[in-house]
This record gives structure tokens, sequence and C-alpha cells, in this order.
């Protein structure tokens, strides 16, 4: 069941987008953390709680509009936490509390909200005497008095200690136990990713879900690798050996490391079919020369063998072969084209067209987005070869750069080049001398 639902809304004041185009929905028990910069996200999250209005679009909170006439209505289902939050300094941390219940006419187990935020023991303390952190825990604490259907946050982890990292994170699964559906704003893409795998990308550049994926950890152990990873089925007479759940070709979570590893062996498994032997052959106890035995083939041709047979699609229940016979079956290698970087325990899978530039520093290659920088595992010259395709350029030893994003071409000196980016922060990127010439033919100028 949707709890939270965000159709088409937007925000504008005359000519400045507040609040870019955003279609959302988010269920009972569902956390999702939205990387963005502050202002936007704070905007978003005040027009969420009927705070500020849209222009376009509608918010809907447990198949309830909001409006401006119900608005205090929706605000007794929601929880909220902002950074601009402050408290009654001079109340103890467990009167301050039970204000906000009288407040929302709930009851409330003090002790046990306090236990579950890490302040037990400061539950007769004046919130004066709080540190920042513990301030932080505080607001979240407040949020959680009426028991709501929905949380909102804002960056609940920025410029707070690692215990309370550490109760934020083990909070948040705690509620989505709960049924409570959680929506998180963060300018930190890495505490997103760390939070939950429902991670959006949002700036005026669109909305979009970023692809996350858990390392499993027999990945990790090289032993295992070759069982991973199975170029065919083979099957002999009929007898077909398939790889379990855990083999699978079409794991959805791998390792940065074995995905490159799988990527530059590609070449070397590629599936060659063997013409099985006849009866004949087999009782006269022939072989069949390997030069006779391989058979050319092409994923988007059929398969030929020396007398002109065609092999085609072979169905298994209507074919006779003699007993010992082999069955050829060719699989086509998967394309994959997402280049991984590892953050934490966790991989994310970026759209080259995400990708900003790659600089290569210390034998690390750097990915550049618009939502930081992330390491990868590949190196520059094997994401050259990846990457030329969607229009990457390998404008020094040490940069490759996406020439879509590129906006100017600037002369410094007679051996001295940049390529200034179309991005926030106007990245400038060194261009060789030898490549500007190049360069120069392939933009046409």
């Amino acid at each position: 069941m949707s709890v939270v639902q965000l159709r088409h809304v937007q925000k504008t004041s005359g000519s400045t987008v507040l609040i870019p185009h955003i279609d959302l929905e988010v269920t009972a028990g569902q956390c999702v953390v939205i990387q963005c910069n502050h202002e936007l996200g704070h905007q978003l999250l005040l027009a969420m709680i009927g705070q500020t209005s849209i222009s376009e679009g509608s918010i809907w909170i447990h198949g309830e509009a909001l409006t401006p006439h119900n608005t205090r209505d929706i605000r007794r289902k929601i929880g909220i936490q902002l950074l601009s939050d402050t408290a009654y300094e001079r109340l103890k941390v467990s009167e301050f509390l039970q204000f906000y219940a009288r407040l929302y006419e709930a009851e409330l187990d003090t002790d046990l909200l306090l236990q579950r935020l890490g302040l037990a023991e400061k539950r007769d303390s004046r919130v004066s005497r709080l540190t920042s952190s513990e301030v932080r825990r505080l607001s979240i604490a407040r949020a959680l008095v009426h028991n709501p259907q929905v949380l909102f946050m804002e960056d609940p982890e920025q410029n707070v200690d690692l215990e309370t990292s550490y109760i934020i994170r083990n909070l948040i699964p705690a509620l989505m136990e709960e049924g409570t559906a959680i929506i998180i704003t963060t300018m930190v893409l890495e505490q997103a990713i760390s939070m939950t795998n429902d991670v959006y990308l949002y700036s005026h550049s669109g909305f979009k879900k970023l692809e996350t994926a858990e390392e499993e950890q027999n990945l990790l152990n090289p032993n295992d690798r070759n069982r991973d990873r199975e170029p065919v089925i083979s099957m002999v007479g009929k007898q077909v050996s398939t790889p379990t759940a855990a083999d699978s070709v079409t794991k959805n979570f791998i390792s940065a490391e074995v995905f490159a590893k799988t990527q530059s062996e590609e070449a070397e498994n590629q599936v060659t079919l063997i013409r099985p032997n006849t009866t004949a052959e087999m009782e006269s106890g022939m072989e069949t020369k390997p030069e006779d035995a391989e058979i050319s083939a092409s994923p988007d041709k059929s398969l030929s063998t020396e007398t002109g047979a065609s092999v085609g699609a072979v169905d298994l229940d209507s074919q006779s072969e003699p007993a010992g016979s082999q069955v050829p079956v060719f699989v086509q290698p998967m394309r994959f084209e997402k280049i991984p970087a590892k953050v934490g325990d966790k991989l994310i899978l970026f759209d080259p067209t995400e990708i900003d530039y790659i600089e290569s520093h210390e034998g690390v290659a750097n990915l550049h987005v618009l939502q930081g920088t992330y390491a990868c595992s590949m190196s520059l010259s094997d994401l050259e070869g990846r990457l030329k395709g969607f229009g990457f350029y390998r404008c020094h030893r040490s940069y490759l750069v996406n020439l879509q994003k590129v906006r100017e071409v600037i002369t410094w000196t007679r051996n001295s080049y940049s390529l200034i980016l179309d991005d926030q922060t106007k990245s400038s990127i060194p261009l060789s001398k030898s490549k500007y010439d190049e360069l120069k033919k392939i933009i046409g100028i």
C-alpha cells in the first residue's frame, strides 16, 4: 500500500525552479533516501508536510491529498526532523518529550523511546546540557512521540558523532519492521546507500533511482570466481547440468573486482561447438579431429556443420539423439555496459552518460559524477576501451572525458590547453598538446 505519493510535483518562483519535477511512491515499511543539495531537500520536505505550497502536481499521505485545509489532520500521521529544529533548553529531556506527547494527545512510553535513541541516561538532564549529537537524537525522538505512520528526516547524520550514526542506522530498520514509511534527504551519497537500497539522485537535471548492489561474501574469495561464472550449460545425452542459484551467471550482486576480471577474460571464453561423434565413429573407436570438430557461429546466423545441416534451436523433447551423443548449446555472452564503483560494502552501477570524467590517481581510476567522486576497480585503459563507444576521449594520460559534457576548449598558451565541462563546478580538465589536433578533428573544427 502506498503511504506517500508525489505525483508530478514541481514548484517554481518566477523563473526559478525550487522543486524540479518529481514522481515518487513510498510504501509502508519502506525507507527511501534522496541524495540532493540542502536547499532542494529542505524545500521538498517542507512541501511534503504542507508547510510550503507547490506549483504543480499533488502530494498524497495515506490516500489523502495534502491541501491547505487538511494539513493539520495529516500532520498527525507524520513525524518530521529538520536541521533547523530547536528545543526548549530549560526543560528536562523527559519533560520535553511529554510536552509534545500532550500536543499530539498521544500516550507515550518515555523510557522506551529514550532507550531507542540512546538517551535513557539523559532522562533527567536539561536539554541545554546535551551535546549537539544528543540534541539531534532528541529531535528524532520528538518526531516519534505520536507513533507516526510516516517519518521525514533531513540529513539526520550531518555533523553527528559515531554513536549517533550507529543509533540512527539501527533505528531505521526497526521502524521499517514496524511498518513506518521513511523518507530521508541527504547531501552525502555514501550515507544514503548505507541506509537503504532505495536511493534516488535528485537535482535540477532530474530525479532517478540509483542502482545499488550489496556484495556477496563468496565473491570476495578468489577461489570461487570460476565457480560463479559458467559460460555454457553442458548437456550430455539429455542429462542437463545447470548451475545452482548461487552459481548463476545472472547474479544481481557482483564485486567490482570480479566484474573487471570477467570483462578482461570475455574474449577467452568464446563458446566452441563440438560436432558429436556419430554412432559409427564411436563403435569404430574413431575420434573427431579438432580441426574437423569446430563449428564457427555468430549470434545472428544459424550454425552450419560440414554437411550443410543447420543447427538452430534445439527442442530437447522432440529430438531423439543416440545414447551418449552431445547436444551443443550456444550461449551468447551477456553485455553489461554500466560502470561499477565501490562504496563501503556496496557497489554503485553508473550509466556511462552519468559520468563527467575519469581521473587516474596513484593507479586508481576515480569516476567523477554529479553526486561526487567514486573509485572504480577497472584501469583507465580498460575504461577507455569500454567507454569509447559512449563518446569518451583520452584527453590526457591520466584523464578520460565525456565529450558530451565539454562546454569550452581553452588555449592558455601554445602548449597548454584545457577542457571546461558543463557541470556545476565548471570542472577544468587538462588536454595534452598531442591530443589537441586529434580532438579538433573529432569535434570538427
